[in-house]
């Protein structure tokens, strides 16, 4: 049976098209995702993402814990700031991508993948073999509000927190008395902030953000939305772009990595894949609206067969078709993409997709 956020009668009431996702009962889209999507890049929308899971993290040894199985170098996170990060497998795969976040000294926020989190919490109690740390699921308790667009800025000044604060701040503070932590993070390439607020305060705070953000024309946005907007900027699904069995260099995510850092889970293998990488990150683009889908076929210039896509869509915001996949090495383009039997010729791009 699948699960249900704190908001999942709302989104009923609104008519929102549901759908299963990561377990959970989530809405796909509400009036459109063309509408909901083009909301965030000029305006401002507003996200359930409840699903995804969240950890707090405390002990003396927290930070040299985490330093172990994490490819970013935690003791360069301030308090009240945050990073992106993965955890890897002996093997170099991504287990999952995550947001650190460091509250005080000690205290941590680990925001997880939906599909992941319970497989992750066991992961990362099995690091703790010697109990040193305090490890709290909050997976059933906190709901997770991400305001995201252009406008969002303006809407929490107007609410009382002032537009003064930097991407990947993260605080402890109140919105319209409602005990909240907010983290200025995203996965649409927009300005805006993710908002960490107990579920029994989860429908209070959703209404009020709706209401407030009516003059800068805020909608509610699904799930497909958040998947195109992703895509645009070239942010990667865990499951698809990156997996246990696809490492952050062959994912272009290198950039994630504090290789020099002491010895963390998946260091050897990923020197070995820095050194010479199996498959190469491959951004691609098209002036067909028709979009190359997961697990399409990618040829080279020889017109062999050199890899598959991980994700693709229609973008919103170009008017035309991108993709990303994983191609071997040492291909060369131009490629080309099999779509119903034709194979469409596509040009190499870098990420983001998007540039606004």
């Amino acid at each position: 049976m699948l699960k249900q956020t704190a908001l999942h009668d709302w989104h009923l009431s609104q008519n929102a098209k549901m759908l299963g996702f990561a377990g959970y009962d989530m809405p796909i889209q509400y009036t459109g995702v063309i509408s909901e999507h083009e909301c965030v890049r000029k305006h401002v929308g507003l996200f359930d993402v409840a699903h995804m899971g969240l950890l707090r993290i405390e002990g003396q040894a927290s930070q040299e814990i985490l330093n172990d199985f994490v490819t970013k170098n935690v003791e360069q996170i301030s308090v009240g700031r945050a990073a992106y990060t993965l955890m890897c497998n002996q093997q170099g795969g991504v287990i999952d991508d995550l947001i650190v976040y460091r509250a005080e000294e000690n205290e941590f926020y680990l925001v997880l993948n939906a599909g992941n989190k319970d497989s992750d919490l066991a992961h990362i109690l099995a690091q703790d073999s010697e109990h040193k740390l305090r490890i709290t699921s909050l997976f059933d308790e906190v709901s997770i509000l991400a305001l995201q667009g252009p406008m969002a800025p303006q809407l929490l000044n107007d609410l009382g927190i002032e537009d003064k604060y930097r991407a990947f701040d993260f605080i402890k503070t109140e919105l319209l008395g409602i005990p909240v932590q907010i983290a200025f993070t995203g996965y649409t390439g927009e300005k805006g902030c993710e908002i960490f607020v107990g579920n029994e305060n989860a429908l209070t705070l959703w209404k009020a953000l709706l209401e407030a953000g009516s003059k800068y024309h805020i909608q509610a946005c699904g799930l497909a939305a958040r998947d195109s907007l992703r895509l645009e900027k070239g942010y990667p699904l865990h499951g698809q772009d990156i997996s246990p069995d696809i490492s952050p260099i062959e994912a272009g995510l290198k950039w994630a990595v504090d290789i020099k850092k002491n010895n963390f889970v998946g260091k050897s293998a990923l020197e070995k894949h820095i050194e010479q990488p199996p498959r190469k990150w491959l951004g691609l683009i098209s002036e067909i609206k028709q979009a190359p889908r997961t697990g399409m076929s990618i040829f080279d210039s020889t017109d062999k067969k050199v890899g598959h896509i991980t994700s693709g869509t229609f973008a919103p915001s170009l008017g035309h078709a991108i993709g990303m996949g994983l191609v071997e090495s040492t291909s060369t383009g131009p490629y080309s993409v099999e779509i119903r039997n034709k194979k469409i010729p596509f040009e190499s791009s870098k990420r983001p997709f998007y540039k606004g």
